[in-house]
Protein backbone atom coordinates (compact mmCIF):
# COMPACT_ATOMS: atom_id res chain seq x y z
CA UNK A 1 0.00 0.00 0.00
CA UNK A 2 2.83 2.33 1.01
CA UNK A 3 5.00 1.25 -2.24
CA UNK A 4 2.02 1.84 -4.46
CA UNK A 5 1.28 5.61 -2.41
CA UNK A 6 4.99 6.66 -3.29
CA UNK A 7 4.59 5.23 -6.88
CA UNK A 8 1.58 7.93 -7.78
CA UNK A 9 2.99 10.23 -5.91
CA UNK A 10 6.18 9.80 -8.08
CA UNK A 11 4.35 10.26 -10.93
CA UNK A 12 2.42 13.38 -9.86
CA UNK A 13 5.63 14.95 -9.05
CA UNK A 14 6.92 14.18 -12.56
CA UNK A 15 3.42 15.26 -14.21
CA UNK A 16 4.10 18.44 -12.48
CA UNK A 17 7.79 18.95 -13.71
CA UNK A 18 6.17 18.05 -17.10
CA UNK A 19 3.76 21.07 -17.19
CA UNK A 20 6.59 23.59 -16.18
CA UNK A 21 8.75 22.24 -19.40
CA UNK A 22 6.22 22.75 -21.51
CA UNK A 23 5.00 26.01 -19.80
CA UNK A 24 3.40 27.91 -23.00
CA UNK A 25 0.72 25.02 -23.55
CA UNK A 26 -0.40 24.48 -19.91
CA UNK A 27 -0.79 28.33 -19.57
CA UNK A 28 -2.98 28.69 -22.51
CA UNK A 29 -5.11 25.63 -21.11
CA UNK A 30 -5.18 26.81 -18.02
CA UNK A 31 -6.52 30.03 -18.91
CA UNK A 32 -8.97 28.77 -21.06
CA UNK A 33 -10.19 26.43 -18.75
CA UNK A 34 -10.06 29.52 -15.78
CA UNK A 35 -12.70 31.24 -18.71
CA UNK A 36 -14.92 28.52 -19.65
CA UNK A 37 -15.05 27.56 -15.89
CA UNK A 38 -15.72 31.35 -15.22
CA UNK A 39 -18.60 31.78 -17.26
CA UNK A 40 -20.84 28.44 -16.29
CA UNK A 41 -19.63 29.23 -12.05
CA UNK A 42 -20.82 32.91 -12.79
CA UNK A 43 -24.60 31.63 -14.31
CA UNK A 44 -24.94 29.03 -11.63
CA UNK A 45 -23.63 31.31 -8.73
CA UNK A 46 -25.86 34.22 -9.95
CA UNK A 47 -28.85 31.46 -10.55
CA UNK A 48 -28.55 30.30 -6.83
CA UNK A 49 -28.14 33.61 -4.69
CA UNK A 50 -31.22 35.07 -6.49
CA UNK A 51 -33.26 31.73 -6.06
CA UNK A 52 -32.27 31.72 -2.32
CA UNK A 53 -33.08 35.37 -1.71
CA UNK A 54 -36.22 35.57 -3.46
CA UNK A 55 -37.24 32.26 -1.45
CA UNK A 56 -36.37 33.85 1.25
CA UNK A 57 -38.66 36.49 0.49
CA UNK A 58 -41.54 34.45 -0.61
CA UNK A 59 -40.97 32.66 3.06
CA UNK A 60 -42.17 35.86 4.73
CA UNK A 61 -44.91 36.40 3.07
CA UNK A 62 -48.67 35.50 3.85
CA UNK A 63 -50.09 32.18 2.74
CA UNK A 64 -52.63 34.16 0.88
CA UNK A 65 -52.76 37.65 -0.39
CA UNK A 66 -56.01 38.97 -1.51
CA UNK A 67 -56.13 42.33 -3.89
CA UNK A 68 -58.66 43.86 -5.45
CA UNK A 69 -58.88 44.83 -9.28
CA UNK A 70 -59.89 48.07 -10.88
CA UNK A 71 -59.68 48.38 -14.98
CA UNK A 72 -57.10 45.59 -14.51
CA UNK A 73 -54.46 46.88 -12.03
CA UNK A 74 -54.88 46.46 -8.77
CA UNK A 75 -56.89 48.77 -5.94
CA UNK A 76 -57.60 49.59 -2.81
CA UNK A 77 -59.90 47.23 -1.25
CA UNK A 78 -62.59 47.76 1.92
CA UNK A 79 -61.31 46.68 4.95
CA UNK A 80 -64.62 45.08 6.10
CA UNK A 81 -63.63 41.98 3.68
CA UNK A 82 -61.15 40.95 6.46
CA UNK A 83 -64.17 40.07 8.71
CA UNK A 84 -66.12 37.65 6.34
CA UNK A 85 -62.60 36.35 5.32
CA UNK A 86 -61.68 35.93 8.68
CA UNK A 87 -64.82 34.01 9.85
CA UNK A 88 -63.30 31.02 6.81
CA UNK A 89 -62.58 27.59 8.38
CA UNK A 90 -58.90 27.76 8.28
CA UNK A 91 -58.25 31.61 8.21
CA UNK A 92 -56.07 32.24 11.32
CA UNK A 93 -55.67 35.84 10.41
CA UNK A 94 -56.32 38.65 8.27
CA UNK A 95 -54.66 41.91 8.47
CA UNK A 96 -55.44 45.00 6.40
CA UNK A 97 -52.10 46.65 5.04
CA UNK A 98 -51.34 49.80 3.95
CA UNK A 99 -48.21 50.19 1.67
CA UNK A 100 -47.23 51.42 -1.99
CA UNK A 101 -44.42 52.41 -4.10
CA UNK A 102 -43.00 56.12 -3.83
CA UNK A 103 -41.05 57.45 -7.31
CA UNK A 104 -38.03 59.80 -6.17
CA UNK A 105 -37.46 61.49 -9.81
CA UNK A 106 -34.27 62.86 -8.37
CA UNK A 107 -32.98 59.42 -7.87
CA UNK A 108 -34.94 57.82 -10.92
CA UNK A 109 -36.47 54.82 -8.60
CA UNK A 110 -38.61 53.21 -6.45
CA UNK A 111 -38.91 52.86 -2.92
CA UNK A 112 -41.45 50.87 -0.89
CA UNK A 113 -43.39 52.56 1.85
CA UNK A 114 -45.02 50.23 4.44
CA UNK A 115 -47.53 51.23 7.27
CA UNK A 116 -47.07 48.96 10.42
CA UNK A 117 -48.87 48.68 13.75
CA UNK A 118 -46.22 50.00 15.98
CA UNK A 119 -48.69 49.67 19.21
CA UNK A 120 -46.98 46.22 20.74
CA UNK A 121 -43.58 44.85 20.14
CA UNK A 122 -42.70 44.47 16.18
CA UNK A 123 -46.85 44.38 15.90
CA UNK A 124 -47.18 44.57 11.89
CA UNK A 125 -43.90 44.25 11.38
CA UNK A 126 -42.54 41.61 9.18
CA UNK A 127 -41.30 38.95 10.90
CA UNK A 128 -37.92 38.90 8.74
CA UNK A 129 -36.81 42.22 10.22
CA UNK A 130 -34.79 42.90 13.33
CA UNK A 131 -34.41 46.67 14.81
CA UNK A 132 -30.54 47.25 14.93
CA UNK A 133 -30.58 50.70 15.98
CA UNK A 134 -32.59 53.39 17.22
CA UNK A 135 -36.37 52.78 17.99
CA UNK A 136 -39.81 52.65 16.80
CA UNK A 137 -41.81 54.94 16.09
CA UNK A 138 -44.11 55.70 19.24
CA UNK A 139 -47.82 55.55 20.20
CA UNK A 140 -49.28 58.65 18.53
CA UNK A 141 -46.33 59.77 17.31
CA UNK A 142 -46.40 61.46 13.36
CA UNK A 143 -43.64 62.40 11.17
CA UNK A 144 -41.34 59.04 12.61
CA UNK A 145 -39.91 56.63 10.40
CA UNK A 146 -37.58 53.64 10.27
CA UNK A 147 -35.58 53.00 7.41
CA UNK A 148 -33.72 49.71 6.05
CA UNK A 149 -29.57 50.06 6.89
CA UNK A 150 -28.85 49.20 3.01
CA UNK A 151 -31.10 52.22 2.28
CA UNK A 152 -29.98 54.49 4.77
CA UNK A 153 -26.41 53.63 4.14
CA UNK A 154 -27.16 54.18 0.17
CA UNK A 155 -29.32 58.07 1.14
CA UNK A 156 -26.50 58.71 3.63
CA UNK A 157 -29.04 58.66 6.59
CA UNK A 158 -28.70 57.92 9.77
CA UNK A 159 -30.41 57.81 13.36
CA UNK A 160 -31.85 61.45 14.07
CA UNK A 161 -31.60 62.83 10.81
CA UNK A 162 -34.53 63.74 8.90
CA UNK A 163 -35.61 63.28 5.49
CA UNK A 164 -38.09 65.23 3.05
CA UNK A 165 -40.22 64.10 0.62
CA UNK A 166 -42.46 65.66 -1.81
CA UNK A 167 -46.17 64.46 -1.53
CA UNK A 168 -48.10 66.13 -4.53
CA UNK A 169 -47.82 70.02 -4.44
CA UNK A 170 -46.01 69.95 -0.79
CA UNK A 171 -43.45 67.94 0.91
CA UNK A 172 -43.31 65.88 4.38
CA UNK A 173 -40.81 65.96 6.68
CA UNK A 174 -40.13 62.79 8.29
CA UNK A 175 -37.82 62.38 11.28
CA UNK A 176 -35.19 58.83 10.85
CA UNK A 177 -35.79 57.20 14.30
CA UNK A 178 -34.30 53.63 13.78
CA UNK A 179 -31.97 51.67 11.50
CA UNK A 180 -33.47 47.74 10.71
CA UNK A 181 -31.57 44.66 9.10
CA UNK A 182 -33.58 41.82 7.66
CA UNK A 183 -32.64 38.87 6.61
CA UNK A 184 -33.87 39.05 3.06
CA UNK A 185 -31.66 41.72 1.25
CA UNK A 186 -34.92 43.33 -1.12
CA UNK A 187 -36.26 44.73 2.93
CA UNK A 188 -33.09 46.64 3.68
CA UNK A 189 -32.81 47.55 0.05
CA UNK A 190 -35.79 49.84 -0.49
CA UNK A 191 -38.00 50.01 2.53
CA UNK A 192 -39.32 52.75 4.31
CA UNK A 193 -41.61 52.37 7.69
CA UNK A 194 -43.97 54.24 8.41
CA UNK A 195 -46.94 54.28 11.59
CA UNK A 196 -50.51 53.64 9.75
CA UNK A 197 -51.37 57.27 10.12
CA UNK A 198 -48.64 58.38 7.88
CA UNK A 199 -48.36 56.00 5.43
CA UNK A 200 -52.22 56.80 5.01
CA UNK A 201 -51.57 60.19 4.80
CA UNK A 202 -48.38 59.52 2.59
CA UNK A 203 -50.00 57.24 0.27
CA UNK A 204 -53.36 59.02 0.08
CA UNK A 205 -54.61 55.75 1.65
CA UNK A 206 -58.85 56.55 3.17
CA UNK A 207 -59.54 55.35 6.23
CA UNK A 208 -61.57 51.87 5.84
CA UNK A 209 -59.25 51.01 2.90
CA UNK A 210 -55.94 49.17 2.38
CA UNK A 211 -53.27 48.53 -0.08
CA UNK A 212 -54.23 44.09 0.21
CA UNK A 213 -55.51 41.73 3.05
CA UNK A 214 -52.83 39.62 4.22
CA UNK A 215 -54.17 36.13 4.95
CA UNK A 216 -52.51 33.51 7.19
CA UNK A 217 -53.87 30.24 7.34
CA UNK A 218 -54.00 27.34 9.90
CA UNK A 219 -52.95 24.74 7.17
CA UNK A 220 -51.08 26.39 4.02
CA UNK A 221 -51.69 23.13 1.91
CA UNK A 222 -54.88 24.33 1.72
CA UNK A 223 -54.63 27.51 0.25
CA UNK A 224 -56.40 26.85 -2.58
CA UNK A 225 -59.21 25.83 -0.82
CA UNK A 226 -59.06 29.05 0.98
CA UNK A 227 -58.93 31.35 -2.45
CA UNK A 228 -61.90 29.80 -3.69
CA UNK A 229 -63.78 30.58 -0.88
CA UNK A 230 -61.86 34.04 -0.91
CA UNK A 231 -63.29 34.87 -4.33
CA UNK A 232 -67.02 33.92 -3.61
CA UNK A 233 -67.09 36.61 -0.88
CA UNK A 234 -65.19 38.87 -2.91
CA UNK A 235 -65.76 39.10 -6.38
CA UNK A 236 -63.20 40.64 -8.80
CA UNK A 237 -60.48 39.75 -6.60
CA UNK A 238 -57.23 38.40 -7.47
CA UNK A 239 -55.33 36.17 -4.69
CA UNK A 240 -52.18 35.55 -4.70
CA UNK A 241 -50.90 31.87 -3.46
CA UNK A 242 -47.46 31.91 -1.97
CA UNK A 243 -46.96 28.28 -2.68
CA UNK A 244 -47.52 28.77 -6.54
CA UNK A 245 -45.55 32.29 -6.40
CA UNK A 246 -42.83 30.06 -4.82
CA UNK A 247 -43.15 27.76 -7.69
CA UNK A 248 -43.10 30.30 -10.30
CA UNK A 249 -39.94 32.09 -9.08
CA UNK A 250 -38.37 28.58 -9.22
CA UNK A 251 -39.60 27.71 -12.79
CA UNK A 252 -38.08 31.76 -14.07
CA UNK A 253 -35.07 31.51 -12.75
CA UNK A 254 -34.46 27.51 -13.76
CA UNK A 255 -35.72 28.15 -17.08
CA UNK A 256 -33.47 31.81 -17.57
CA UNK A 257 -30.86 30.06 -16.18
CA UNK A 258 -30.81 27.11 -18.10
CA UNK A 259 -30.95 29.27 -21.51
CA UNK A 260 -27.87 31.15 -20.03
CA UNK A 261 -26.26 27.81 -19.99
CA UNK A 262 -27.36 26.68 -22.98
CA UNK A 263 -26.21 29.89 -24.73
CA UNK A 264 -22.72 29.10 -23.75
CA UNK A 265 -22.10 25.59 -24.48
CA UNK A 266 -20.59 27.02 -28.01
CA UNK A 267 -17.68 28.13 -25.50
CA UNK A 268 -17.25 24.98 -23.95
CA UNK A 269 -16.88 23.39 -27.39
CA UNK A 270 -14.54 25.96 -28.55
CA UNK A 271 -12.83 25.40 -25.72
CA UNK A 272 -12.90 21.23 -26.40
CA UNK A 273 -11.52 22.01 -29.79
CA UNK A 274 -8.32 24.11 -28.72
CA UNK A 275 -7.83 21.66 -25.91
CA UNK A 276 -7.59 18.74 -28.39
CA UNK A 277 -5.59 20.94 -31.07
CA UNK A 278 -3.25 21.69 -28.49
CA UNK A 279 -2.90 18.03 -27.05
CA UNK A 280 -2.67 16.02 -30.31
CA UNK A 281 -0.39 18.17 -31.40
CA UNK A 282 2.45 16.03 -29.86
CA UNK A 283 5.95 17.83 -30.68
CA UNK A 284 9.21 16.18 -30.77
CA UNK A 285 10.25 17.07 -27.43
CA UNK A 286 7.30 15.21 -26.29
CA UNK A 287 7.76 12.29 -28.68
CA UNK A 288 11.04 12.06 -27.07
CA UNK A 289 10.27 12.21 -23.63
CA UNK A 290 7.84 9.18 -24.36
CA UNK A 291 10.33 7.07 -26.04
CA UNK A 292 13.04 7.78 -23.44
CA UNK A 293 10.38 6.78 -20.99
CA UNK A 294 9.34 3.87 -22.81
CA UNK A 295 12.69 2.45 -23.12
CA UNK A 296 13.58 3.14 -19.50
CA UNK A 297 10.60 0.25 -18.74
CA UNK A 298 7.97 2.49 -17.90
CA UNK A 299 4.69 0.57 -18.85
CA UNK A 300 2.07 1.87 -20.67
CA UNK A 301 -0.18 2.56 -17.79
CA UNK A 302 2.22 4.80 -16.00
CA UNK A 303 2.57 6.89 -18.77
CA UNK A 304 -0.71 7.08 -19.52
CA UNK A 305 -1.24 7.95 -15.43
CA UNK A 306 1.43 10.50 -15.52
CA UNK A 307 -0.46 12.64 -18.36
CA UNK A 308 -3.40 12.36 -16.64
CA UNK A 309 -1.51 13.47 -13.63
CA UNK A 310 -0.04 16.21 -15.74
CA UNK A 311 -3.84 17.19 -17.04
CA UNK A 312 -5.40 16.71 -13.64
CA UNK A 313 -3.11 19.61 -12.38
CA UNK A 314 -4.27 22.10 -15.31
CA UNK A 315 -7.50 21.61 -15.20
CA UNK A 316 -7.59 22.04 -10.86
CA UNK A 317 -5.45 25.15 -11.27
CA UNK A 318 -7.77 26.08 -13.92
CA UNK A 319 -11.35 25.48 -12.70
CA UNK A 320 -9.95 27.06 -9.16
CA UNK A 321 -8.95 30.08 -11.06
CA UNK A 322 -12.57 30.50 -12.84
CA UNK A 323 -14.16 29.79 -9.64
CA UNK A 324 -12.53 32.52 -8.20
CA UNK A 325 -13.39 34.87 -10.95
CA UNK A 326 -16.88 33.91 -10.58
CA UNK A 327 -17.30 34.78 -7.51
CA UNK A 328 -15.69 37.64 -7.12
CA UNK A 329 -17.68 38.52 -10.15
CA UNK A 330 -20.97 37.75 -8.84
CA UNK A 331 -20.92 38.37 -5.31
CA UNK A 332 -18.16 41.35 -5.18
CA UNK A 333 -18.80 43.30 -8.37
CA UNK A 334 -22.75 42.24 -8.78
CA UNK A 335 -22.38 40.51 -11.88
CA UNK A 336 -22.72 43.36 -14.14
CA UNK A 337 -24.67 42.61 -17.64
CA UNK A 338 -25.56 39.08 -16.67
CA UNK A 339 -27.60 40.36 -13.51
CA UNK A 340 -29.87 41.96 -15.45
CA UNK A 341 -30.49 38.66 -17.90
CA UNK A 342 -31.23 36.90 -14.84
CA UNK A 343 -33.47 38.87 -12.75
CA UNK A 344 -34.99 40.79 -15.71
CA UNK A 345 -34.80 44.30 -17.23
CA UNK A 346 -36.34 46.38 -14.99
CA UNK A 347 -33.75 47.02 -11.59
CA UNK A 348 -34.83 48.10 -8.31
CA UNK A 349 -33.09 51.18 -6.71
CA UNK A 350 -31.03 51.14 -4.77
CA UNK A 351 -29.57 47.75 -5.95
CA UNK A 352 -29.34 44.98 -3.19
CA UNK A 353 -26.07 42.88 -2.44
CA UNK A 354 -26.39 39.23 -2.98
CA UNK A 355 -25.34 36.56 -0.15
CA UNK A 356 -23.08 33.95 -1.30
CA UNK A 357 -25.00 30.83 -2.39
CA UNK A 358 -22.05 27.93 -3.04
CA UNK A 359 -22.75 24.51 -2.16
CA UNK A 360 -20.27 21.47 -3.38
CA UNK A 361 -23.11 20.71 -5.44
CA UNK A 362 -22.56 23.68 -7.86
CA UNK A 363 -19.15 23.04 -7.28
CA UNK A 364 -18.57 18.98 -8.65
CA UNK A 365 -21.79 20.33 -11.36
CA UNK A 366 -19.04 22.58 -13.34
CA UNK A 367 -15.99 19.93 -12.54
CA UNK A 368 -18.31 17.78 -14.19
CA UNK A 369 -19.67 19.67 -16.95
CA UNK A 370 -15.84 21.33 -18.01
CA UNK A 371 -13.26 19.57 -16.46
CA UNK A 372 -14.03 15.99 -16.91
CA UNK A 373 -14.45 16.51 -20.96
CA UNK A 374 -10.81 18.11 -20.43
CA UNK A 375 -9.18 15.45 -18.67
CA UNK A 376 -10.76 12.40 -20.78
CA UNK A 377 -9.71 13.89 -24.27
CA UNK A 378 -6.46 14.70 -22.82
CA UNK A 379 -5.52 10.76 -22.87
CA UNK A 380 -6.40 10.28 -26.37
CA UNK A 381 -3.55 11.74 -27.47
CA UNK A 382 -1.25 10.06 -25.22
CA UNK A 383 -2.21 7.08 -25.62
CA UNK A 384 -1.88 6.86 -28.95
CA UNK A 385 1.92 7.87 -28.64
CA UNK A 386 2.61 5.14 -26.36
CA UNK A 387 1.94 2.89 -28.26
CA UNK A 388 4.39 3.58 -31.57
CA UNK A 389 7.83 2.33 -31.52
CA UNK A 390 9.64 3.91 -28.55
CA UNK A 391 12.84 3.36 -31.33
CA UNK A 392 11.32 5.65 -34.06
CA UNK A 393 10.15 7.88 -31.19
CA UNK A 394 13.87 8.53 -30.20
CA UNK A 395 14.95 8.73 -33.48
CA UNK A 396 11.61 11.42 -34.45
CA UNK A 397 10.40 8.88 -37.45
CA UNK A 398 7.12 8.18 -36.00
Amino acid sequence: MAISMRRHLALARFALGSGGRRAGRTLTLTLALALVTAAFSAVLFLTEALRREYRLGVGLLPDLTVQRLVAGRPGLIAEAHARAIAAIRGVTRVEPRVWGYYFVPALAGNFTVVGADFAGPSAGVNPGVVLGEGRLPGRGATGEAVLGEALAGFLGLSVGDAIELPVGNGSQRFEVVGLFRSSVALWSADVLLLSLEDARRFLQVPEGEATDLAVRLSTPDEATVAAGKIAELVPGARIVDRQLLDRTYDLTFDTRGGLMGAMLLPALAAFLVLAWDRLTGVGPGERREIGVLRAVGWKTSEILEARLWENLLIGAYGAGLGLLGAYGYVFLLGAPGLREVLMGWSSLYPAFDLAPAVTAGQVLVVGTLVVVPFVTLSLVPAWHATTRDPHGLLRGTT
